[in-house]
């Protein structure tokens, strides 16, 4: 049996991260906005340029989630459909994806189809469609037992970000301004999360990038059970090893994959912004 799976691009993942003889995998681009222009978050967006536009352009960035007809345009093409999105507290694209599934059942009743809020952003999206490759790549499940599945895993998954400027998270009103204009000034490194109903928590502060990361190793060092993790990064390699590495020294890791985030995710962490999902 195939599948089509379906995400948005604050996944940071591309088709040929999921794409197999079993599985088709769709990214349905998120449009970013600086300033007059808008930019697709597609494979040709070339993430360093897209960052050195937002620090040179001085008003706020913004998103513009994808239409429903976007996402009916890819489920008419395929069945056993899987469509896994950005949390639904943070943006309209679950919204516009579930208006989606529904022009589709009516088009064809047949379908199988499932839409799921991944309840998190960036990493944690992306942790979560990959959980979902795993779980049909092992062929064990049918299609209703894979969506009730993932839904656990889902529920599960803990998303953690340090970022080092806060400036677009607090002007796009994901962060308290009052709280988060007093950090951004005083440079206080703050980790922050999902709080397990897909909404942005925080974590705790410290007053360096290398205290920080070693407090997101600990988060997770914390939990039981782990068996992968993701690392996305805005253009910071080095920092994404450092956080690897202490998750295999420390802890005794071994399934660790660092990648580098999309346009999307990186509008919101900025510049050397880290997220880490498990």
């Amino acid at each position: 049996m195939k599948y089509t799976i379906i995400a948005d691009s604050c996944c940071d993942l591309f088709p040929k991260d999921l794409n197999t003889k079993i599985i088709d995998f769709h990214v349905v681009p998120i449009t970013l906005i600086i300033g007059e222009e808008e930019i697709i978050d597609d494979e040709g967006l070339d993430t360093d340029v897209f960052v050195e536009k937002m620090k040179a352009n001085k008003t706020c960035p913004r998103t513009a989630c994808p239409s429903p007809e976007a996402f009916a345009e890819v489920m008419r093409q395929g069945d056993n459909i899987i469509i896994v999105t950005i949390s639904a507290k943070l943006s309209a694209t679950y919204a516009s994806a579930m208006m989606a599934a529904e022009m589709i059942k009516k088009e064809y009743p047949d379908k199988k189809l499932f839409v799921l809020d991944s309840m998190t952003a960036a990493a944690g999206t992306g942790h979560i469609l990959l959980r979902l490759k795993e779980l049909i790549e092992c062929n064990q499940y049918s299609f209703d037992e894979i969506t009730v599945k993932i839904g656990e895993i889902t529920r599960q998954t803990r998303t953690r970000f340090l970022l080092q400027d806060l400036t677009n998270l607090i002007k796009n009103g994901r962060l308290g301004k009052v709280v988060g204009t007093i950090l951004n000034t005083a440079k206080i490194k703050l980790i922050c999360g999902d709080n397990g109903a897909g909404e942005i928590k925080k974590y705790g502060m410290c007053l360096s990038t290398r205290k920080g990361l070693a407090n997101l190793a600990d988060m997770v060092g914390k939990e039981k059970n782990v068996d992968s993790i993701t690392i996305t990064h805005v253009n910071n390699e080095e920092d994404a090893s450092f956080l690897k590495r202490l998750l295999e020294s420390r802890f005794g890791f071994k399934n660790i994959r660092t990648r580098l985030m999309r346009g999307t995710a990186s509008l919101y962490a900025a510049a050397q912004g880290i997220v880490i999902a498990y």
